[in-house]
């Protein structure tokens, strides 16, 4: 009896401590607020780092590596950092994660406090039939998907070398990126997407979540779409995700409203206006900042517009940041 009383302690005590490293990351620092500024004004340099974050097969049937460039803010003394992982536009067939606007949405991020990581994603359309299309969207939101799934494993594996809160982590996205970006947050099961297209699509590509499956969920906090659309305003129907966007309301590319957009696809996409618009019925908190008769991704070309543009989501990201888990040691 004493042995087994003895035992029985000890295995009280045991999953005690197992409990309280499991949850470790829920713990939070009700008194913690964030420093005067941080996250909405430049007050770091940054240090960039290029790595692995996966491999995935490419449209050509190769095995091809990610990568990602990784930017911290230097000298920064807080334990966690929310996280922005982005991607590039193209039209899902050009386009690089080190291009000029990439790196300076990053960068200007990284300054302010965030943990950012602009991604490779694998490119090509194949032939070029509309199923074509939407499959090279599934295979940017697959990595995507794996991208957070990195950050994840790496706080959990390796002793969060980045210093990540794992449960802040934000996808955004500019054009073609931006519908990767949308499509992440948005597109939740197999009979979601047999309303824009054949599940047999999916079945293809090892589903939404792809072969890159890590014991770890690629659930995300929030999107920032630039010059972003949807295929289904109705995937936003039971969502809580939080979205911030921004576009002009001339887009030639992708639609502001509603337009049949190639060669993202053949079918309707619904642009920032209808997203916006749809989300007021619903669960979903939008933000949306609209450049009149702007241009395609203006962005891109004007430093006013680059400017307005960062400024416009670091306001309305700061709004959704919980300070009280970074502050944690």
């Amino acid at each position: 009896m004493r042995n087994f009383l003895r035992y029985l302690f000890l295995t009280i005590i045991i999953a005690g401590l197992f409990a309280r490293c499991k949850n470790v990351d829920n713990k939070v620092n009700p008194s913690y607020v964030c420093p005067a500024n941080r996250f909405t004004t430049e007050q770091f340099t940054v240090i960039t780092a290029t790595m692995p974050y996966g491999t995935a097969i490419d449209v050509a049937g190769k095995t091809q590596t990610l990568q990602m460039d990784i930017n911290q803010p230097a000298a920064d003394t807080l334990a966690h950092r929310p996280v922005i992982i982005y991607l590039h536009g193209g039209g899902f067939t050009t386009g690089t994660r080190n291009n000029a606007w990439a790196n300076k949405f990053c960068q200007a991020f990284a300054k302010r406090g965030y943990v950012t990581a602009s991604i490779d994603y694998r490119l090509g359309i194949g032939a070029g039939g509309d199923n074509d299309i939407i499959s090279a969207q599934v295979r940017a939101v697959q990595d995507a998907k794996a991208a957070v799934r990195f950050f994840k494993q790496t706080a959990i594996e390796q002793g969060n070398p980045y210093r990540v809160d794992t449960s802040q982590i934000y996808i955004a996205g500019e054009s073609a990126g931006a519908i990767a970006a949308l499509q992440m947050g948005y597109l939740k099961s197999v009979s979601d997407f047999s309303e824009v297209a054949d599940a047999s699509i999916l079945n293809g590509l090892n589903g939404l979540e792809g072969a890159n499956t890590l014991p770890y969920s690629s659930k995300i906090a929030g999107v920032i779409s630039l010059s972003g659309a949807l295929l289904d305003l109705n995937w936003l129907n039971n969502s809580t995700l939080p979205l911030i966007m921004v576009h002009s309301s001339n887009d030639a590319t992708t639609p502001y409203k509603m337009a049949i957009a190639a060669p993202y696809t053949a079918k309707p996409l619904y642009g920032s206006f209808s997203i916006d618009s749809t989300a007021i019925g619903s669960s979903v908190t939008s933000a949306l900042y609209t450049f009149k008769n702007a241009g395609t991704t203006p962005y891109i070309t004007s430093t006013k517009y680059a400017d307005s543009t960062i400024k416009y989501v670091a306001r309305q990201l700061f709004g959704l940041i919980d300070c009280t888990r970074l502050g944690r040691r």
